[in-house]
């Protein structure tokens, strides 16, 4: 194998030169495709890539670096010029710095989840805390850290409808990761803009994309296999498990295709099964296939999965979180509570009456019968009518003679003389609103209100702004304009967003969100409320969670306050049934102060069974209903969740091989130490100390303004094309830097400040008046115009040259060399980036030292150019130069032999791990092999899925791990800087 190029070169091919951005592997890892920025005058800023066994790619010789005299006053170019080589290098330091990470304060849970997934030679992590927890936050961590490494270049990301802008917000806001929002018409009008053979999927680095849109496996396919990604992330991953048949599940057969086409892979979801073993078997097997021993995907233990796999309860964390967390509050259901009027009594004595008729088998035992419609009339009258009278139509159809006629007609006639407004769960609401000030004025508080059914919420809306004397419009474009906004999952995408948004906004009109379902998974909806109210209620007690969810979370400043309206009758056959609804609710709140799931209560997994047999329990068995809500768990869901606690709780220390104690760090102190960490400029003084040495040669170039706090840049037409500045005509897509367009100001200008503290405000702020996007961010050094910065000042010096200045703080005539070594794997993967210097004395005595360390023995910090210089002839600089950098490749050499000797015992241990597990699992397969006929089908397709099952485990010896972890032969270095002493 020839040169192995890595982030951070200087090449030349095609006469022209260029900086390395990346790199990929091209077909097997003989090849690489060169992703490189143009560093010459012609090509200054042009993105290209190039493919080293098609084109001559040569690496710029560190012996021949001519050294050009740094004329600057306080020798500021070379300090940006050094700076940027520094910000340049991906990082291989083993553990993660969360310092300069993002605007927010990590707690030591978070951490925990950066440093399982960095342990692992490849990070792939189920994250599955509950809702609530900040799984969000988790996932822009991890990315930040594999941005920081070099392999987070590619990013996929997964997730529902209605979370992308959410989620896409926060990594931006947080993090400055920016995310390009695609959906059916994006990418069509992308397809338009490039060739028809070009995959719109490498256009982009980073995507975040629905999981409905890209599950068009037919449309998509050939794509998709010919895109490899750094990391994929999915979110609410229990959508992709598979279900019951996975080789018709469109989502899980997606999701398997990316797991092998992409080196790392989070999945979060807070409800990480379905009570069984093989489903969640089958997510984890998405993340590792050597992961669990059983072909079947049944049988396996807590160590098996624990190293991927996660899971926190609220209890879990809640002394560290502290105020990030409000204890909420639950309105007694006495207060909250309503008596039936003698209207309403009169239709519970019917819907009563049916229920005995059909115990009696007087009439057939559908649900829709026997409980169905009693359901909807606790939600409104207009419900009710509604489904009997479909029911009616139904059965008039299909038999007019049953008996179910007579009772139905006179059901709907008692209905038809019924309005919600009449009714008590609508009286009692109006009431608890005025007790809580709403009046739809600006000043009533913000609040969530949940409806199972569409016909109560078209009844319930217009119904409450009559009341209130408000104006209301049904049409699904005014939501986000108006005091009751009304959302449902017919509405179309981009109106669901925008009044969640709106709701979210302080400012916004909207003061009541009056929600189906549709709102109750995944949305953030706790900035600007803490009240919520079940004006029906679930019968499920996964629903209320994920109800309670939007506003009891991390970061909610005010306790949540939740009412649940409740209606009695004196109905002596549902009388009884208050009881059983009083249990739900209490067990919500009893699972809130736990550490299990919603789901380990009726252990059935789905919010639709568990309705289901609330529904059968009421009508036949109320006793056993009780009992089945107070049982622990049992069976194969009760074990399940036992092993998943068990494997979230395993000893991180074990895992991370760390359980040899006090001696295991003091090996670790003496052994080698990482020195790719290293910084000489605050991220604010790089930026307006860079940018002014760039002005200076660009004089149309705004200037930035520099408050206190805050940076305001206004990006020259450069950088705003490469940006994707929505207001720049260009036929280049800048898919490597490309901002959210969402994300742009109104003035076409960037807001920048260096605290968290106001960045955070920032955030508040922006969910306060305007919406999800925050107008300044905090500065970090991965925000594109940053990234842009770095490569604008390393082309300072031009091709083949560093700069040469003076200390008198070196002896006269010592020269010291200032390089940036690189040793990475037959991948391109950094494995070791080392910036040290050699320096030499009279006598040809030499040292090497961190570079750190000897910038400030030079005082590097606070050297002035006074034009001094020292003595050395060139000839005599050029044979210094070729010694320093044998040096330098000496050094990276041991370095090599020794970061080997550190993550060798990790790879064996792996390589173990993978003959330990494919030994018990093709045990199994010879098992059921002993008892087949040779020929039969069932015995071809079990030796198929063995012969498969090693090419795998050959495949990710000799590609992956050898490739990834394996480094090549000989490292390779960069003069950056040279310093000679004076007197």
């Amino acid at each position: 194998m020839g040169t192995v190029f890595t982030p951070g070169m200087r090449v030349v091919c095609r006469d022209a030169e260029w900086l390395v951005s990346r790199v990929d592997a091209a077909g097997t890892y003989q090849h690489q495709i060169v992703f490189c920025t143009g560093v010459d005058d012609l090509n200054r800023g042009h993105e290209a890539a190039f493919l080293t066994q098609l084109d001559r790619i040569k690496e710029v010789n560190p012996r021949e670096t001519a050294l050009v005299r740094d004329e600057s006053n306080g020798y500021s170019r070379s300090r940006l010029f050094l700076e940027a080589q520094l910000r340049q290098m991906p990082l291989t330091d083993p553990a993660p710095n969360f310092e300069d990470m993002g605007a927010f304060t990590p707690m030591e849970y978070q951490k925990e989840a950066v440093h399982r997934a960095l342990h692992q030679l490849r990070p792939r992590l189920l994250l599955a805390d509950q809702v609530g927890l900040g799984k969000t936050i988790e996932v822009g961590m991890i990315l930040s850290e594999l941005i920081r490494r070099g392999q987070g270049n590619r990013i996929l990301v997964l997730a529902k409808k209605s979370m992308l802008s959410q989620f896409q917000a926060e990594l931006w806001n947080r993090f400055a990761l920016p995310l390009v929002r695609m959906d059916s018409d994006a990418l069509s009008r992308l397809q338009l803009k490039i060739p028809a053979s070009k995959n719109p999927f490498e256009v982009y680095q980073r995507i975040i994309i629905s999981i409905d849109t890209l599950k068009d496996i037919g449309r998509y396919a050939h794509f998709l296999e010919n895109t490899r990604w750094d990391v994929v992330v999915i979110d609410e991953a229990h959508n992709v498990s598979g279900g019951i048949n996975p080789g018709r599940h469109l989502s899980y057969r997606l999701a398997r295709r990316l797991s092998r086409r992409t080196n790392s892979m989070l999945l979060t979801t807070a409800t990480p099964h379905n009570g069984k073993r093989e489903t969640f078997g089958r997510l984890i097997s998405l993340l590792d296939p050597s992961a669990v021993p059983d072909p079947n995907l049944q049988e396996y233990e807590a160590k098996d999965i624990a190293p991927f796999f996660l899971m926190r309860f609220k209890e879990d964390v809640k002394a560290e979180a502290g105020s990030n967390f409000s204890e909420r509050e639950v309105v007694p259901l006495e207060q909250t509570t309503a008596h039936a009027s003698e209207a309403e009594e009169g239709v519970y004595h019917q819907l009563a009456h049916i229920r005995q008729r059909v115990l009696d088998k007087e009439i057939e035992s559908q649900a829709i019968v026997s409980w169905g419609m009693y359901k909807a009339f606790l939600s409104s009258p207009e419900a009710c009518l509604s489904t009997a009278s479909k029911r009616l139509a139904q059965i008039k159809r299909q038999d007019p003679g049953s008996p179910e006629v007579e009772e139905l007609a006179l059901l709907t006639r008692q209905l038809e003389q019924l309005t919600i407004t009449e009714s008590a769960r609508f009286k009692a609401l109006v009431r608890e609103l005025e007790a809580m000030g709403w009046d739809g004025t600006a000043n009533s508080p913000r609040l969530l209100m949940f409806t199972e059914s569409r016909v109560t919420q078209q009844a319930l809306a217009p119904a409450l702004a009559r009341h209130f004397k408000l104006k209301f419009s049904d049409k699904e474009q005014d939501q986000a304009e108006q005091t009751i906004a009304a959302i449902h999952g017919g509405m179309s995408d981009s109106a669901l967003a925008a009044a969640v948004e709106s709701f979210g906004t302080g400012t916004s009109e909207v003061r009541l969100l009056l929600a189906t379902d549709v709102a109750s998974e995944g949305v953030n909806l706790h900035h600007q409320c803490h009240h919520i109210i079940h004006y029906d209620l679930p019968w499920s007690i996964i629903t209320l969670i994920q109800r309670n969810g939007r506003i009891d979370r991390f970061g909610q400043k005010h306790p949540p306050i939740i009412r649940y309206l409740m209606v009695e009758t004196r109905e002596g056959l549902l009388e009884g049934d208050s009881e059983i609804f009083q249990r739900l609710v209490d067990k919500v709140e009893e699972i809130n102060r736990s550490t299990r799931t919603g789901e380990s209560v009726l252990k059935l997994y789905d919010p639709d069974k568990e309705t289901d047999a609330v529904g059968e329990g009421l009508v036949t068995n109320r006793e056993g209903l009780k009992r089945r809500l107070e049982e622990e768990g049992d069976g194969e869901s009760g074990e399940l969740e036992s092993l998943l606690h068990d494997a979230s709780h395993f000893d991180l220390d074990f895992l991370l091989g760390d359980d040899d104690g006090e001696e295991a760090a003091t090996e670790d102190a003496a052994g080698l130490q990482d020195n790719s960490r290293i910084r000489l400029l605050s991220n604010a003084k790089f930026l307006a100390d860079g940018y002014r040495t760039l002005r200076a040669e660009n004089r149309d170039w705004p200037d930035i303004d520099n408050t206190d706090e805050q940076l305001i840049f206004t990006p020259p037409r450069e950088v705003a094309r490469r940006l994707g500045a929505p207001w720049v005509d260009s036929e280049m897509v800048y898919g490597a830097s490309a901002m959210p367009e969402e994300a742009w100001p109104a003035e076409k200008q960037l807001f920048f400040t260096e605290s968290p503290r106001r960045a955070n405000a920032a955030i508040q702020a922006a969910l306060a008046q305007r919406g999800q996007w925050s107008r300044e961010l905090l500065l970090t050094e991965q925000h594109p115009v940053m990234k842009w910065l770095s490569e604008r000042l390393m082309m300072l010096q031009a091709r083949g040259e560093a700069p040469l200045i003076s200390s008198p703080w070196l002896e006269p005539g010592e020269l010291l060399f200032c390089f940036i070594g690189q040793v990475s794997s037959r991948a391109g993967t950094p494995l070791i980036v080392d910036p040290h210097a050699v320096s030499f004395r009279k006598g040809g005595k030499f040292r090497i030292r961190p570079l750190k360390e000897a910038l400030a023995e030079v005082k590097f910090d606070q050297l002035t150019n006074t034009g001094k210089q020292g003595s050395l002839p060139e000839h005599l600089m050029k044979s210094f130069l070729g010694s320093a950098v044998d040096q330098s490749l000496h050094h990276l050499k041991q370095l090599k032999d020794r970061r080997r000797a550190e993550i060798w015992p990790r790879v064996e241990e792996e390589t173990r791990r993978l003959d330990d597990w494919f030994a018990r699992w093709a045990a199994r397969i010879d098992a059921q092999l002993a008892g087949l006929p040779p020929e039969g089908k069932r015995a071809t397709q079990l030796r198929n899925k063995r012969e498969e099952m090693e090419k795998y485990l050959e495949d990710r010896k000799e590609h992956w791990m050898w490739a990834h972890y394996r480094a090549t032969d000989e490292p390779t270095t960069r003069l950056v800087l040279v310093v000679e002493g004076v007197n």
